[in-house]
């Protein structure tokens, strides 16, 4: 412990502006232990206790590779562009460090050169591709449309064996990872590492899951399948370019992905008409004959670039087969199989239901794992993340956040609004964006208003009746909402889905958070229904209430980013003061001022 809080000691020093927060010496110490022990943790860290520098230190202090998992992009360049950037300069000790994403985020030298297309913004991109020294995604200024033609794919990869291997940007990077000492990776990647008996990441010493609430999602989604329109005619077009004739076959897979009228929700279980129109493009596609006709070509004859485009696309083939059967027979019970609509074709996928088997999978491939989150318990437990994991004998530790929420910020729940249920939906949203409209007001604009499906959205967008400047999500990307936020004064964001979590405006610039609706999980999305149905009686205590608790949490946690910050939380569902549940939900935010009327978030923003 000690030779945790000397370095704590040293960035009081070194870092300006930096207070000494006993919260996170105190999560340094545990997450040290758990290293030092070879241990497994589960930790929470309140808004405000500075959980990255609060593992990332221990990590470096025991001189052991480490591999640092998170969810969201903003998480991954602040460790890598700011937190592990200043300790390296600030610490004695000597360590580096790198960032691995996955292929598609890299442009692949084979894929570049098989595409060809006349257009002006090829020609600029062409000229981008001679100048990268990384062939990262991230130098460009706008992603291309043909960007997933010429990125890196790992169906159409033969790794050594391809010709352009010495020179691939994607593996040059990956080869220098072994040299480095902490890796900053998301939580797709580290779950494809899985996938792969633990030979995708260079090491597995000691493990970090930061936002570890997403974890049980991302193993659902990236065990699961998808069977889609671009899926089916890359391989005919890559067919084609081997000269084997596809041309018949098209209009078949046109006719059965394109679709009018596809209903805007996943649904669920498939129609018999989409599994017999699968069997029938199966036959069409005749995938075993096209295997054999890629068998028949004499690889002593091949050159090596033609040799690789047969290797891969046999790769491919298998791999598309065996999608294809598994939506014909759906015979794994540990999944659920729906269609959904995107731009104007239908998608078949497949997602797991419970992801703790593979989560047990995962955490047996590392000698230590912390798993961390300003949001993993409900009432104060952790019972319901384990349980959705299936995790057992890990340490665990709740540490709170070190703002004062009882002088910072206030809370406001509305107690007039119809409940926003089936029946009152078209009210409730009429009614509520009155109530939108004078807490802005009140607020002077500096406002992120969350709801919970983009219908609502969509409606109060085009309804709203404010004297500031507004966007709804949706119209541009939303790292250029935010700056758009924090440059343009008394501004509003309407959002919905990736703003509930992993944003941070910190100051005046955000003094409001809405809340417009408890976010329960949506009936209609086809996991969160086999979950529900496999739980029975059990559905909302044991599911609904824990997750839309965290998910509020998440929300709520948008406002205070600083002991500076001042503002108000409101909450327009007034199932928070008229359910039986509402006092376990309210138990689970911070201890503030609770307000029913507009005319005391008035005053109190007239205090600050």
């Amino acid at each position: 412990m000690e030779e945790i809080e000397s370095v704590f000691k040293l960035l009081e020093k070194t870092l300006p502006g930096y207070e000494v927060r006993p919260q996170q010496i105190k999560m340094a110490g545990e997450v040290y232990s758990t290293f030092l022990n070879k241990d497994r943790l589960i930790v929470e860290a309140g808004t405000g206790v500075g959980k990255s520098f609060a593992y990332l230190i221990p990590a470096i202090l025991t001189q052991k590779k480490t591999i640092i998992s998170t969810a969201s992009i903003a998480l991954q360049d602040q460790l890598v562009n700011k937190d592990l950037l200043f300790l390296q300069k600030a610490l004695p000790q000597k360590f580096s460090y790198a960032i691995l994403k996955g292929k598609n985020n890299y442009l692949c030298l084979k894929r570049e050169r098989e595409f060809s297309e006349l257009s002006s913004d090829f020609m600029n991109f062409r000229k981008w591709t001679m100048e990268t020294k990384t062939g990262d995604k991230d130098e460009l200024s706008y992603l291309p449309e043909f960007w997933s033609k010429v990125c890196g794919d790992s169906d159409d990869c033969n790794v050594v064996k391809c010709t352009y291997y010495k020179d691939c940007y994607y593996y040059r990077h990956y080869r220098s990872l072994y040299r480095k000492d902490i890796l900053v990776v998301n939580h797709h990647l580290l779950v494809f590492d899985l996938l792969s008996d633990f030979n995708l990441l260079p090491f597995h010493e000691q493990l970090v899951i930061d936002e570890a609430h997403q974890i049980e999602d991302v193993i659902s989604h990236v065990m699961g399948s998808i069977l889609n329109h671009s899926r089916i005619t890359w391989l005919l077009y890559r067919l084609r370019s081997l000269k084997i004739s596809v041309e018949h076959i098209f209009e078949s897979v046109d006719s059965f992905f394109k679709r009018k009228d596809i209903p805007p929700h996943a649904f669920y279980p498939i129609p018999q008409d989409i599994i017999d129109g699968v069997i029938k493009l199966h036959s069409v596609l005749s995938l075993n004959n096209v295997l054999e006709r890629l068998d028949n070509y004499n690889e002593e004859e091949l050159n090596d670039e033609l040799s690789d485009k047969i290797q891969t696309t046999k790769k491919y083939i298998k791999s598309l087969e065996f999608t294809i059967n598994e939506f014909i027979e759906q015979d794994d019970r540990n999944k659920v199989y729906f269609v959904t609509g995107n731009k104007g074709k239908i998608e078949l996928k497949s997602n797991l239901i419970e992801s703790g088997k593979h989560f047990l999978a995962l955490e047996k491939g590392f000698e230590s794992l912390v798993m961390t989150s300003a949001t993993l318990a409900t009432g104060g437990s952790f019972f319901f993340f384990k349980q959705r994991l299936g995790i057992k004998d890990f340490k665990e530790m709740i540490i709170g956040s070190p703002f004062n929420y009882h002088k910072q910020a206030l809370l406001y729940i509305d107690r007039d609004l119809p409940p926003p249920d089936k029946e009152n939906n078209d009210l409730f949203m009429k009614e509520s964006l009155k109530v939108i409209e004078a807490l802005i007001r009140a607020s002077k604009g500096r406002a992120l208003v969350l709801f919970t499906s983009y219908k609502h959205l969509d409606y109060a967008a085009e309804h709203i009746s404010i004297d500031y400047p507004f966007k709804s999500q949706g119209k541009m990307p939303p790292s250029r909402m935010i700056d758009w936020f924090k440059k343009t004064p008394n501004s509003v964001l309407l959002a919905t889905t990736t703003f509930w979590q992993g944003i941070d405006i910190k100051g005046e610039d955000l003094s409001l958070v809405i809340i417009v609706k408890m976010p329960f999980g949506s009936p209609g999305d086809p996991v969160y229904d086999e979950r529900c149905k496999r739980l029975g009686d059990r559905w909302f205590s044991d599911l609904a209430l824990p997750s839309a608790i965290l998910m509020l949490r998440q929300g709520f946690g948008r406002l205070i980013r600083s002991s500076s910050d001042y503002g108000v939380v409101a909450i327009l569902d007034s199932r928070l003061l008229k359910s039986s549940y509402g006092k376990i939900i309210l138990s689970s935010l911070p201890d503030l001022k609770i307000a029913n009327d507009i005319s005391e978030v008035e005053k109190f923003f007239l205090s600050i």
